[in-house]
């Protein structure tokens, strides 16, 4: 399967190798949170938080492939050229896609004050599957006791870390404050979480997880969290209130059998599973992916010009599925991103909005700042339950102040408050408040 991917990678993101990068402000700014709080500190000291695994990986991309163009010059061709290779390469280091997508995972676990490791550190380059190993059956039965939507989102935050990643690339790229060539993770994240979702509903799955039970026999420390994502996220969809361990036990007779099947799942479950991998497909409805960064419009409100693109998405949460259409402006100093959001369970469809501001500048005491306001309204699944009927509704308002300190350094802080909800790269699911604070660094 990885062959196939490369080669349709390669056909695809053909095309745009020849196209020239855009013409933008000559600094990359990468953004990294000393502090998460509370997460990195309600359980005892914890990292990385999701925002915090974001931008990490987020620096990965984006200072690995801003020193690939500039190692090739004015060579565009082979600058592209190698990108596509060492995304390829690179994608199970640490810091790189894999890496994220587990961190997303523990994320979860960890706000619960649960252990667990990330095995992309063992370095397996060829490894067939990668594990969020040492995490204990008692704590994954009290999480599906206790919190069962927590349990379904558990499944899922791999494929909402990396989807999450794209956005903001592409948000980058757009606002301008980055230079760098990304189009080829555009492509290994959305042709990835596209197959993966897909491989859900295919019996072939069984003979893996087999081999993998196989393969871990009695060590359940070896064991992963969950085995296949999506096969365990639809069956704890459908089953809130089944006890974790009627999974029954382990084939080697120790412990509970943590992975799902095909032959797992009901007939209504699989046709489930099948249609949100259809659903999926709404992700490349994505002019970035095809080497549109935007395009230049007139305003007609003041007949100023401005720059556009929109996108389509789709990402399974703990209560079903979203969907929306995502429209960025920038005009001048005004960088704006609209999300049209529709959540849906398995009753019915709820209403979303969102619209954030990135970097306006203002002047306090003759300080030069640039002030991130953001809200966010919906309405969403009582409980994020996916047999629900009623909606409760929810909001959520974060402010984030940048301050540059040199040309190449600067400091940042944000406060974000939201009431109940799933949230895209929060793991509370939870009414709570979050503080950051931390620093960035200008790559010129």
């Amino acid at each position: 399967m990885k062959f196939h991917l490369i080669a349709v990678l390669l056909l695809l993101a053909g095309p745009a190798l020849a196209q020239t990068a855009d013409s933008t402000p000559p600094a990359l700014r990468l953004d990294f949170p000393l502090v998460d709080a509370p997460y990195n500190v309600e359980n005892g000291f914890r990292a990385p938080s999701m925002q915090q695994a974001l931008a990490v990986t987020e620096g990965f991309y984006e200072a690995s492939h801003l020193g690939i163009q500039r190692l090739w010059g004015d060579h565009k061709l082979l600058a592209k050229a190698t990108i596509v290779a060492f995304d390829w390469f690179t994608i199970a280091v640490p810091g790189a896609d894999a890496w994220l997508h587990e961190e997303y995972h523990r994320s979860v676990l960890g706000r619960r004050g649960i252990a667990s490791h990330n095995d992309v550190y063992a370095l397996d380059l060829t490894a067939k599957a990668i594990a969020v190993s040492h995490v204990r059956d008692a704590d994954l039965a009290a999480l599906k006791r206790d919190h069962p939507a927590e349990q379904v989102r558990l499944s899922s935050a791999g494929m909402e870390a990396e989807l999450h990643l794209v956005q903001e690339l592409q948000r980058n790229r757009f606002f301008g404050r980055s230079r760098a060539w990304n189009l080829p993770t555009y492509w290994l994240v959305k042709l990835g979480t596209a197959g993966y979702l897909f491989s859900g509903s295919d019996p072939e799955v069984d003979a893996d997880i087999d081999e993998f039970n196989d393969k871990d026999g009695t060590d359940v420390e070896a064991r992963d969290f969950t085995g296949h994502d999506f096969t365990a996220w639809v069956y704890d969809l459908h089953r809130p209130d089944e006890a974790y361990a009627a999974r029954g036990t382990h084939p080697s007779g120790v412990g509970i059998d943590r992975y799902i099947k095909t032959t797992d799942l009901t007939t209504e479950e699989l046709t489930y599973l099948e249609r949100q991998s259809t659903r999926h497909a709404l992700n490349f409805l994505d002019p970035f992916l095809y080497g549109i960064n935007g395009i230049r419009a007139t305003n007609p409100l003041n007949g100023r010009p401005m720059r556009l693109n929109a996108r389509a998405g789709h990402v399974l949460t703990p209560f079903g599925h979203a969907v929306d259409a995502n429209l960025l402006l920038r005009q001048g100093a005004l960088n704006l991103s609209v999300a049209f959001r529709g959540y849906a369970n398995g009753e019915r469809g709820f209403p979303g909005i969102e619209a954030e501001v990135l970097d306006f500048p203002v002047r306090v005491r003759g300080s030069r700042l640039t002030v991130s306001p953001r809200l966010a309204l919906w309405m969403q699944p009582e409980g994020q339950r996916f047999r629900a009927t009623r909606g409760v509704p929810g909001a959520l308002a974060a402010l984030k102040v940048h301050r540059p300190l040199t040309r190449r350094f600067g400091t940042y802080a944000e406060l974000e408050g939201k009431s109940a909800g799933w949230v895209l790269g929060n793991a509370n699911l939870d009414a709570g408040v979050s503080f950051r604070v931390g620093g960035s660094v200008m790559l010129r």
